[in-house]
């Protein structure tokens, strides 16, 4: 039995145990898509992508982009005696099959790269400053940190306003087309407008999860509330995962694609925030008379 795929576009990378330089593919006329690793002939058998076998320090050189489908947010691997690499999102039947993702819905069933339909084109280091009036304007209105906004368009769409990927979400801030118009957008692609509302949609999960009260609150005026850490990580599983998923899991929910969506987030975040901090330190170290 080759593998049976039904997934969404998904970037996989093959285990480091796979031994053949070429993977194949088949699509049956039910609408499955099967891939193996053995060497296939038959009609309707074509390789579709070539890597090296990777050693313990090297990293593999190519990844295999599956087709989207409207199959479970499971999906299990398992690696055959004779060496074949079977992938699946039908409940497997037999042993040594193991868990290799679990997606979320809308949002959190895509893996950003390679599976956006339009992906980041533009590579110029401009873009990384292009939206900073923007940027600062949305601090003053929703009262969320530019350094926080600039991790999620970095991690969203790599500064391109064009991305669209596989689940939709459009733009800078990878905007859903149904939270683009609650937040007000009329124009998805404008970049104003994106990251206003990407930003508003920010505060409200802000609201929603923040529940930590303001060190030095006066009594008897009414309470100002920070993030906690964990209440951070909600805010941002929330805008990727939504906010249901969320409340039902308690937390972080168990989808690999927001884990490494937030983890992505909070290390640029921190990121920006220290280069903020020193070039605030630099600007106030240089005599008024000199700038």
């Amino acid at each position: 039995m080759t593998a049976r795929i039904v997934l969404p576009i998904l970037a996989l990378s093959l285990l480091a145990s796979v031994a053949y330089a070429k993977v194949w593919k088949h699509a049956r006329a039910d609408g499955t898509v099967e891939f193996t690793s053995a060497p296939r002939a038959g009609k309707g058998w074509n390789a579709v992508s070539e890597f090296e076998h990777r050693g313990e320090d090297g990293p593999a050189s190519q990844v295999i982009s599956l087709p989207r489908t409207r199959g479970a947010n499971v999906v299990w691997t398992r690696e055959r005696e004779d060496g074949t690499v079977e992938f699946t999102n039908l409940q497997p039947v037999g042993k040594r099959w193991k868990v290799l993702f679990r997606l979320g819905p809308g949002k959190a069933s895509s893996v950003r790269g390679l599976s956006d339909v339009v992906p980041a084109r533009d590579t110029s280091a401009a873009r990384y400053t292009r939206f900073d009036d923007h940027i600062r304007d949305q601090q003053a209105c929703y009262g969320i940190p530019q350094a926080l906004v600039r991790a999620v368009i970095r991690t969203e769409s790599d500064f391109d306003p064009n991305v669209v990927s596989s689940a939709g979400a459009q733009g800078l801030m990878q905007l859903m087309p149904a939270t683009a118009r609650g937040m007000g957008v009329t124009n998805v692609w404008d970049p104003r407008q994106n990251i206003m509302g990407g930003s508003r949609y920010l505060q409200l999960l802000a609201k929603r999860f923040c529940h930590t009260q303001a060190v030095g609150g006066a009594e008897g005026r009414t309470a100002s509330f920070v993030c906690s850490f964990d209440e951070k990580i909600k805010v941002l599983a929330g805008y990727h995962a939504g906010p249901g998923a969320v409340e039902k899991y308690g937390g972080m929910p168990p989808y690999e694609t927001t884990r490494a969506y937030v983890t992505a987030v909070l290390q640029r975040f921190e990121e920006y925030r220290r280069r903020e901090a020193a070039l605030s330190e630099w600007s106030e170290a240089v005599p008024l008379k000199a700038r």
